[in-house]
């Protein structure tokens, strides 16, 4: 797969993902171009503040570069990406270099996309489901690293490419992303 096929599929996943909050935020200011409201105005916040979480989860996993990160920050950047989504942290406090935090942001973000709402958790050595069901085949085929034929594939393949950079191998599990 061509790097701009790749990125194309990035653009696609992303510009598909912030469409939600976005309208949300334009609407509501729409609302109120001729009244406040703090309902609608509680509306915009709101929007707002999940889009800027969603950003910065984004950037963290799928952008270049990798600074280590505390395990608290990790974790207080995964939840405030996934809103909406129960996650329970069972990791052992340790920090991440920069490599590894990216494979557990990633892992989160992609589980939390494949299935909107349902419980995550997110370990040392793994992120899933609360009940298995199987990752689709090009997500589970792009972590194995063949390459990517949709946008979720896509950042499955980003993924799998930020593990391999970490020394990591991803796999795919009945109920998410093991790493190791």
């Amino acid at each position: 797969m061509t790097d701009t096929l790749l990125a194309g599929f990035i653009v696609k996943w992303m510009t598909h993902d912030f469409a939600s909050p976005i309208a949300t935020a334009m609407t509501a200011s729409e609302l109120l171009s001729d009244t406040p409201d703090a309902e609608i105005n509680g509306l915009v916040q709101e929007s707002t503040v999940r889009l800027a979480g969603r950003l910065r989860l984004v950037r963290a996993a799928l952008a270049p570069g990798a600074s280590p990160i505390g395990d608290a920050a990790l974790e207080k950047l995964v939840r405030g990406g996934l809103d909406g989504t129960a996650i329970t942290w069972s990791r052992s406090g340790t920090d991440s270099d920069g490599l590894r935090a990216k494979v557990i942001a990633g892992s989160a973000l992609l589980l939390a996309d494949l299935r909107r709402g349902q419980p995550l958790t997110v370990t040392d050595t793994h992120a899933q489901w609360e009940t298995p069901v199987a990752l689709p085949d090009a997500v589970a085929a792009a972590l194995a690293g063949k390459p990517a034929t949709d946008s979720r594939s896509a950042v499955a393949a980003l993924l799998a490419a930020t593990a391999a950079n970490a020394g990591l191998v991803l796999t795919a599990t009945a109920d998410g992303i093991a790493w190791g």
